[in-house]
């Protein structure tokens, strides 16, 4: 019994840790993404829809990093 308690736990804590990385690569990324996005407006002098279009950023993304601009 007590075996299956630390396994549970043990498969628990690897999600978790999982997870955590997979939002730490989605947070890089939309960082990355940002920069970017600055860079091609501030040197092409284009607005922000033009710049996320050139980037091809998924939409999901766009929304996410909008907030960042309109703040």
């Amino acid at each position: 019994m007590c075996n299956l308690g630390e396994m549970i736990a043990r498969e628990n804590i690897e999600k978790g840790h999982s997870m955590g990385l997979e939002q730490g690569q989605k947070l890089e990324r939309r960082k990355k993404n940002i920069e970017l996005i600055t860079n091609l407006m501030n040197s092409l002098s284009i607005s922000f829809s033009k710049a996320v279009e050139l980037l091809k950023v998924s939409e999901d993304e766009v929304l996410e990093i909008k907030k960042y601009f309109e703040a």
